[in-house]
């Protein structure tokens, strides 16, 4: 007892002359909570209780440099576990008080270390929009380490008002007040607390009286693949044979993959995920016509109305609780995600749901889909963006940040939706006149459009970035509007934005240019796999495929005056890198240059491909990584950052110099020819893979 009185005694001592020696050096803590200096909490790292020194705690670290494996391993040999990366230049570490002292007064490198903070782990939205609520609300806590997860539930259980409701994984939710939240967050263990999400579907809700029936004739446009030039790699024998898709939704049809609607015979499986169901029917219509718009076989239609993958398979799941009469599931990526990637080799899974509360935040669950993509890099999932785009500042443009999660995830490729090109059918009329319409949608040009008369729009419902970090989000845009796609037949599905036929229904949402993506990026992986003889292509590269070989809209539907409806050519945080085009993207010419570099990029090196460019043509270049999870508490989602940057014969350089995002494209119009320079450069990684990031790249000569 002695000796270890007289240790901490001593660490006092060194600790406190650091923190007043070096109070003006350094980087900060980057938290939603705010921005700290972690040796104004040096402090707290000593207990008033010397046997606590033994207590296994979490700790954050930071490093007065850039955090290398060097010195994780370092961590790791004195005791400390690390978890999850901090901006910046931090890690979040569990480990005993005492190895925590010794690290802080005997490294070098390391420039403070403290305990995680009660309150770092609160959703800043979460305290000061309800602190003044007396009403309990369903509230979602993750811890950092599974093996917290049972001493966290049983605390929790203690602390009156505090209903547990569920316990799995890294997750709990339970039923609370507000004035329960900071004790929670005093539980050694607790990584984040938020608001629990209510997940609803992304199809944009009408008045059932402003739809109408054609009867008419085809047009071609029903479906929304003509606009994505989809025909084109139909007609190269791209149909999406040989993959398999996974859908999470409302369920699909009957539920009996013995009965299913006449253009469904793709489904191969369903599941039931929904809470209290035992059936992956769908009683709602919007899963049924999502899956339409990815495998839909136009049987019932003589092949007028198709989905973009109309020969791949399809794993169903069905997400509707007869309890709550929506979608309610146990937030288990690794069941949702997981089972269908092991059990089907689903490599492409479309969400067209998402939580329009708390937008733009990278939440635990947007963490949760990184952290599966992150382990299972080779399956690219999509969810929609978000239907809550509206113009509240009234001054005739779309307001920005508005995005759902988990759409404000790193690694899921976000879809926003662009206009169809359908006059009659469906809902034709002026954004004024729907729901909540002049409050939305009030001021010209916005006011008297409509929602599928310009295929260079955007449909002013659709939800836009940034995110509240910075990121570009949607990245990328589809048909959203006046979708023609499959009905179900259950007894209580809705008619959605009208019926077609008895086959088949309008709708609208971004839920619809979701599974149209999906459609379009199974036939990319097709081309990938049976063009470009790429076998196993990573999600990065087809999500880089998609980016690259999109569509510009710019400057959008309503011309260069003062309401042009896009600012800035792509990217843009409306349409992202643009409408995906299946024709182009299943096309490549023969000089472009497709790198799937499973390896990756260290630390400060570079990677580097040369292209003959001839004079007057232009240069493209896309970069997509699958980026490591961040921890909800940070402030910055970016945690791997690898540059893009282009050099021309003259040694000119271009770059985004983008130090946010996990994508990057660099255009280059009329050049002077030449040999140019492609480069990917590693300019933080603290928690790559071996010490390294994975990346895509496509590299090719434009016009």
């Amino acid at each position: 007892m002695e000796r270890i009185l007289t240790l901490v005694s001593s660490l006092i001592f060194i600790i406190l002359f650091s923190v007043s020696f070096d109070a003006n050096a350094g980087n900060v803590l980057k938290l939603k909570a705010g921005t700290f200096r972690a040796e104004n909490f040096s402090e707290s790292l000593i207990s008033p209780k010397i046997m606590d020194i033994k207590t296994t705690r979490y700790f954050v670290v930071q490093f007065k440099e850039k955090v290398t494996e060097e010195k994780k391993a370092m961590l790791s040999r004195r005791g400390l576990e690390p978890k999850f990366y901090l901006p910046d230049d931090a890690i979040i570490v569990k480990g005993t008080q005492s190895d925590a002292l010794l690290t802080d007064m005997l490294s070098g490198d390391v420039r403070a270390v403290v305990p995680y903070q009660p309150e770092w782990k609160i959703s800043t939205d979460l305290m000061t929009k309800h602190a003044t609520s007396e009403k309990s609300e369903l509230i979602f806590i993750s811890v950092i380490d599974e093996t917290d997860l049972l001493p966290v539930g049983l605390q929790m259980k203690r602390i009156h008002g505090v209903t547990l409701k569920y316990v799995g994984g890294r997750d709990i939710v339970a039923e609370m007040h507000w004035s329960n939240i900071r004790d929670v967050s005093l539980l050694e263990g607790v990584e984040w607390i938020q608001r629990m999400p209510i997940f609803v579907t992304f199809d944009f809700s009408v008045e059932p009286e402003l739809t109408t029936s054609t009867g008419a004739g085809y047009t071609g446009y029903e479906s929304g693949t003509k606009l994505m030039n989809t025909d084109a790699a139909w007609g190269r024998g791209l149909n999406g044979a040989n993959q398999i898709l996974g859908m999470s939704d409302t369920g699909v049809d009957t539920g009996n993959i013995n009965n299913l609607h006449g253009d469904l015979r793709g489904i191969i499986r369903g599941y039931t995920l929904g809470i209290g169901s035992n059936t992956w029917e769908d009683p709602n219509g919007h899963g049924t016509h999502v899956c339409g718009s990815v495998i839909g076989s136009g049987a019932m239609s003589e092949g007028n109305i198709r989905g973009g993958a109309f020969e791949a398979k399809f794993v169903a799941q069905g997400l509707w609780s007869p309890i709550v009469d929506n979608i309610s599931f146990n937030p288990d990526f690794n069941t949702l995600l997981g089972t269908p990637y092991k059990n089907d080799f689903v490599r492409i899974h479309t969400n067209s749901w998402g939580s329009p509360r708390d937008l733009g935040v990278y939440d635990s669950f947007a963490a949760k889909v990184d952290a599966f993509l992150w382990n299972n890099p080779d399956m690219l999932v999509l969810f929609a963006a978000g239907n809550s785009g509206e113009d509240a500042d009234r001054d005739g443009r779309i307001d920005e940040g508005s995005i759902g999660s988990p759409g404000t995830a790193k690694n899921v490729l976000t879809v926003g939706a662009s206009e169809n090109y359908l006059l009659q059918g469906g809902v034709q009329k002026p954004l004024v006149e729907l729901r909540d319409g002049d409050k939305k949608w009030g001021v010209e040009p916005l006011r008297s459009d409509k929602l599928s008369d310009n295929a260079e729009g955007i449909a002013a419902f659709s939800s836009r970035g940034p995110t509240q970090d910075g990121r570009l989000k949607p990245e990328i845009v589809a048909p959203g509007t006046n979708i023609v796609s499959a009905r179900s037949r259950h007894p209580k599905a809705t008619e959605l934005w009208g019926k077609f036929d008895e086959n088949y229904l309008y709708a609208g949402g971004t839920s619809m240019s979701t599974p149209l993506s999906a459609g379009g990026a199974a036939l990319a992986r097709q081309y990938l796999i049976r063009d470009r003889n790429i076998k196993d292509p990573s999600s990065a590269l087809l999500k880089a495929l998609l980016l690259h070989t999109a569509k510009d809209l710019y400057p959008g539907q309503y011309g260069t005056g003062p309401s042009q409806e896009l600012s800035s050519v792509r990217p843009n945080f409306h349409e992202g890198y643009g409408r995906l085009d299946a024709d182009k993207a299943t096309d490549l010419g023969p000089d472009t240059m497709l790198i799937d570099d499973k390896r990756g990029v260290a630390d400060n090196e570079e990677k580097q491909v040369e292209i003959n460019v001839p004079r007057g043509k232009g240069l493209r270049a896309t970069l997509v990584y699958t980026d490591a999870p961040a921890s909800a508490s940070a402030a910055k989602a970016l945690v791997n950052d690898v540059d893009l940057i282009v050099e021309e014969p003259a040694g000119r350089t271009f770059t985004k110099d983008d130090h946010i995002n996990n994508s990057e494209m660099v255009e280059i119009h009329g050049s002077a020819g030449g040999k140019y320079l492609v480069v990917v450069k590693g300019i933080n990684i603290p928690n790559g893979k071996k010490d390294r990031q994975p990346y895509a790249l496509i590299v090719g000569i434009t016009d």
